[in-house]
Formats: C-alpha cells, structure tokens, sequence
C-alpha cells in the first residue's frame, strides 16, 4: 500500500471527526515525511474526492457535511487572500518602481473659456495639493505610506 492510500485508511479509521483530529507533526512522524510532503499527500488525496478536512487543530477524516463545508469554506479563505497577494504583486508590476511620476488630467468646468488644464509632476517628495489630485488617487497614496513612503 503506497503512503497516500496509508494515510487515507489511517485517517478514517483513527481520526474521523473534528474532536479526533491529529496534528500535522504527529503524521510526519507516523509516515516518514515532512510538512511539505504531507500537505501534497493530503492536496492529492482531496483532489481524488477523499473527504479529508483540517482546522487548528490538525487533520481529520469527515464525519458529516458540515465539516467538509468548514474546510471549503476555510480554504475559500486561503485562495481569497493567495489571490489578493497576487493581484497586489501584479499591481505592483504596472506600477513600476515606487514612489512614481504621477500625471494627471482634471477636467474643469469655467464657462467654457478652457476644456482641461494638465497637471503633472514628480511627487516623490509627498509634496501634493488637493489641487494637485482630485479624492480618486488617495488610494494609491495609501499604498505608498503603507510601504513607508
């Protein structure tokens, strides 16, 4: 019997339900392998349809629905963030180098004289105006001082 199907059996027959659940460490140890290894295992045996759930306080056969629901719903959780991380990193990629020139057009309505007046500059310095920008690219400021700009 390979690790994968050990585990499985092992798994429904000692530890279904969440009150039963196991550590991670102590299955490293029961089946020779490390953290990384073990959560390949277990990815690979969910993926196959085996019904294998997980919270704090380690890994555990399913008992009911509910905590295949809690699992699912804990991962969802995981991708959500996975996904933020790299939407930020893609983010970062258009954005270039901080901190960034910054160039912006704002329309002005003044009886018609002017359509639009350009303004633009290097604000590097973190020298702006509320003429400068309109409320739309406090967002980007936000990024900026988080990254300690």
């Amino acid at each position: 019997m390979d690790k994968n199907a050990a585990l499985c059996v092992y798994l429904k027959k000692y530890h279904t339900g969440k009150e039963k659940a196991v550590p991670s460490t102590e299955l490293e140890q029961l089946f020779s392998v490390n953290g990384r290894n073990l959560r390949r295992k277990i990815n690979r045996l969910r993926q196959d349809g085996v019904p294998i759930c997980s919270d704090r306080s380690g890994y555990y056969f399913a008992a009911n629905q509910e905590e295949v629901n809690a699992t699912v719903f804990r991962l969802t959780g995981l991708v959500t963030k996975i996904s933020n991380a790299r939407t930020g990193l893609l983010y970062s990629s258009l954005l270039g180098e901080l901190p960034i020139p910054i160039e912006v057009t704002i329309q002005i309505d003044d009886g018609g004289e002017r359509d639009a007046e350009q303004v633009s500059g290097d604000y590097r310095d973190g020298s702006r105006t509320s003429a400068d920008f309109d409320s739309g690219y406090e967002p980007l400021y936000g990024l900026l001082d988080h990254c300690g700009e």
